[in-house]
């Protein structure tokens, strides 16, 4: 009885496609919006701010879906996607009873006038979509799709760019130094550099809510609002606490009782886990072919 039964449920199955005739489309769009790899700025310092506003996320799709029925179909397609995000840094790092270049102590104080530190990371990725269409009036209809994808990182790049002066704070005597010359106090308004950065492949979720017009015979204009949301771990963080080290040719004194900067992944300073999300406005064109042909419904006596 029990396999009679499921004998019957998959020749409904199987039946319902085959009574409507199918259509397939091939679609493109980009899309724009906001973008983040996910990581939280975490200062280890009291007196410092951090932040991660994110940054500008970008994506362009191609795509193909065959619909079984008018409402409903499934799809497979290629994206070529940007995701980015921007750590910022502001207050004032201190290093106490530090030793300077005359055998005195103070407090060394790196005021950080401002410090942003940019990460974008391209990849490729494969969707793969459920469609649901339903009309509104002959010629608009309103679109929803869903789905995974699979993205792997082609190309990536990372850099920083910080205003930062140096001052000694000598209690005891009361004295504040900056801009002395010889004793690591001035102020670096163009400290920068990049660094590399590197992402593991990537399994998202997305979805996509919008419309889609039909302003000519089996073309269609459509706009959607995404979100996508990945669910691999998308960054590690480093081992290193905040520092302002300058060991490069021609500064005047490295600092050394502090870490050297060499990008916000290399520090300590960010969530041990970070998940890459994306929202923007999606824009294409879809091309549907209707099949000529028609399938009868499969009768089965039982």
């Amino acid at each position: 009885m029990r396999n009679r039964i499921l004998i019957i449920f998959l020749s409904l199955g199987l039946s319902l496609p085959m009574t409507a005739q199918m259509h397939s489309a091939v679609e493109i769009s980009v899309g724009g919006g906001w973008s983040s790899l996910g990581y939280k700025v975490q200062p280890d310092q009291a007196d410092v701010n951090g932040s991660n506003p994110g940054s500008w996320g970008a994506q362009v799709h191609v795509g193909y879906a065959l619909f079984f029925t008018p409402n409903v179909g499934l799809g497979i397609g290629a994206n070529f996607s940007h995701y980015g995000s921007t750590a910022s840094f502001s207050g004032t790092a201190q290093w106490e009873g530090v030793t300077d270049t005359e055998g005195e102590k103070y407090n060394h104080l790196a005021l950080i006038h401002s410090l942003k530190d940019k990460q974008d990371v391209y990849l490729v990725e494969i969707p793969l979509t459920f469609y649901f269409v339903y009309p509104i009036t002959d010629l608009l209809s309103f679109n929803m799709e869903v789905g995974a994808k699979y993205g792997i990182p082609v190309m990536s790049s990372a850099s920083f760019r910080a205003d930062i002066e140096h001052q000694g704070d000598y209690g005891i005597w009361g004295l504040n130094l900056h801009e002395v010359n010889g004793h690591g106090f001035y102020r670096e308004k163009n400290f920068h550099d990049d660094y590399p950065v590197s992402i593991p492949n990537q399994i998202s979720a997305f979805l996509k809510l919008g419309i889609a017009y039909e302003f000519r015979k089996n073309m269609q204009f459509f706009a959607n609002i995404y979100g996508d949301y990945g669910f691999t771990n998308t960054m590690k963080h480093g081992e290193s606490a905040l520092g302002f080290r300058n060991d490069r040719a021609g500064m005047e004194t490295v600092h050394s009782f502090m870490p050297a900067y060499h990008g916000i992944t290399a520090t300590n300073n960010i969530s041990a886990k970070s998940h890459p999300m994306q929202i923007g406005l999606e824009l294409g064109i879809r091309f549907v072919f209707p099949h000529k042909k028609t399938y009868p419904c499969r009768c089965y006596r039982f």
